[in-house]
């Protein structure tokens, strides 16, 4: 029993994986950053029912909700390559694909799968806050974009927050597919440690403990984030 697990490899793997906590950390916030303002446009266009944008933004927020990530990921990694090698011959203009670095493509498939899920979460905060006010402060001389921007968009984030959240979460533990596109994150340098010494069982342990730390870290902040927004909620101040 005493050689089921060997600590002193333990506290070696702990170091070594955790050099790869920022990259991981990089790829998730860096994709919930454009994905939430991806997922945000996506939700105006629906919100104001633009006709031809309208529908092209119900089309993707059904098909980035329906395709699993990696499958994305791997149009994303595939499919961008051949699109610029297509502007290329149409312009004139050589794009060297190469050159672009694999962290580029999993931030933005990624992105796409995960801002396809934030426009409706968007949408129901949204419509969760009277839309009355929104028509007043038209009526009193604010355009659309700025009631929404001034009025609306603070009480919806207080419902819209915790939504925001566990996607950040789901978001999180999805980087571990990068690997799958050669990003050396988390997962994928747990999985070079497993192949070079055969010792599956200290490293994933280690890996299931630097994930929990990292989700329970941010769940804390969404709770702390969620708390302080709460007084737009309660129309008075903390």
């Amino acid at each position: 029993m005493e050689n089921i697990i060997d600590f002193a490899f333990v506290g070696e793997v702990f170091f070594r994986l955790l050099a790869y906590v920022p990259i991981t950390l990089g790829l998730a916030i860096s994709s919930m950053v454009l994905a939430s303002i991806w997922g945000l446009l996506i939700m105006v266009l629906r919100l104001r029912k633009i006709p031809l944008l309208g529908r092209l933004a119900k089309l993707y927020i059904l098909v980035g909700r329906a395709l699993p990530t990696m499958v994305i990921l791997y149009l994303v990694f595939f499919a961008l390559p051949v699109v610029l090698l297509i502007f290329s011959d149409a312009t004139g203009r050589e794009v060297t694909i190469n050159q672009v670095p694999a962290m580029v493509f999993a931030v933005l498939g990624l992105s796409i799968h995960t801002g396809a899920y934030l426009a409706e979460n968007f949408r129901s905060a949204v419509q969760s806050v009277e839309k009355g006010q929104l028509e007043a402060a038209v009526a009193c001389g604010m355009t659309w974009q700025q009631g929404f921007r001034r009025i609306i968009l603070p009480q919806a984030a207080v419902f819209a927050l915790p939504l925001l959240g566990n996607q950040f979460l789901t978001l999180l533990k999805g980087t571990s597919i990068a690997f799958m596109i050669t990003v050396m994150e988390l997962f994928g340098a747990a999985n070079v440690l497993c192949s070079e010494n055969n010792r599956y069982l200290e490293v994933y342990l280690v890996v299931a403990l630097l994930y929990w730390a990292i989700s329970a870290f941010f769940e804390k902040a969404f709770f702390v984030l969620e708390h302080k927004l709460a007084f737009f909620k309660r129309g008075m101040k903390p």
